[in-house]
C-alpha cells in the first residue's frame, strides 16, 4: 500500500488508498493492515531476540 497519500477533502469513510495492483481500498482498511504488519514485524523481532538469547544461554 502507498506510504505517501495525497491530501484529501473527502470524509474519512470516502477516502481510499490504491494497492500496488491498482485496487482501491478504504483508508480504514489500509490503516488496519499497517497496524497488523507492524505488530507482526515486532513479534517476529521479539522471537528472533528470544531465540538468540536462548542459544547464548542467557
Amino acid at each position: 500500500m502507498s506510504l505517501l497519500r495525497p491530501p484529501s477533502d473527502d470524509s474519512p469513510g470516502e477516502q481510499a488508498s490504491q494497492t500496488p495492483s491498482g485496487k482501491k481500498v478504504p483508508m480504514v482498511v489500509d490503516a488496519m493492515v499497517r497496524m497488523i504488519q507492524k505488530a507482526s514485524s515486532q513479534e517476529e523481532s521479539k522471537n528472533k531476540e528470544a531465540d538468540r538469547e536462548e542459544m547464548n544461554g542467557n
